[in-house]
């Protein structure tokens, strides 16, 4: 029963923050922030084949402590110098991938989602009262790989803890499973400009 009651809720949340604002931005949003995620998603896993062909392992964990987040920003200036582009995630490896309060509770949200094994959207927006918008795309872990990362950390080889711990001291972003969410993929829009 209760479960019933928090997923209607959601439900409610999610329908609440699209209906804030109106259609046509809400398709815009839609649009342009589902094919920056969906570009963003593309090229890091294109570029970790890559990295595990070149060095394995190793080479992968740099590329995302290191590279990465240089290509979701050459992704997002594609788009508009105007976009914030990030990845969240409520047990961030990196400090710079925590979310804000308002992201906070959409992942929760999400993650609840997962946890109750309901099927996740694509993307969600989150219309906030000032114009502005947020899309969220969610990152599930499904891949053997991201575990050998971000799996049980006893799991994850010792020379991969002692890089990512040399990075971020916290020891955050381990102990996911299959079919976890990791974390989202954020495209924020600014409101729109007062006319002067």
């Amino acid at each position: 029963m209760k479960r019933g009651i928090r997923l209607l809720l959601l439900s409610m949340i999610f329908s609440g923050l699209v209906a804030m604002a109106e259609d046509y931005s809400v398709k815009q949003v839609e649009k342009v922030g589902g094919k920056i995620a969906k570009k963003i998603q593309k090229t890091l896993k294109h570029k970790l084949k890559k990295a595990k062909k070149r060095g394995g392992l190793e080479a992968m964990a740099k590329y995302c402590a290191e590279e990465s987040l240089k290509d979701i920003d050459a992704i997002r200036r594609k788009y508009g110098k105007e976009l914030s582009v990030k990845r969240v995630s409520l047990r961030p490896r990196n400090p710079k991938n925590a979310p804000k309060k308002d992201e906070e509770k959409i992942l929760e949200a999400l993650d609840y989602l997962v946890k109750a094994n309901a099927f996740l959207p694509k993307t969600i927006v989150q219309a906030h009262e000032d114009g502005s918008y947020k899309l969220y795309a969610p990152i599930t872990l499904n891949s053997r790989t991201c575990k050998k990362c971000h799996g049980d950390r006893a799991a994850v080889d010792p020379k991969i803890v002692k890089y990512f711990a040399s990075k971020y001291p916290d020891g955050k972003g381990y102990g996911y499973h299959t079919g976890d969410l990791r974390g989202a993929i954020v495209v924020a829009f600014p409101p729109p400009k007062e006319d002067e």
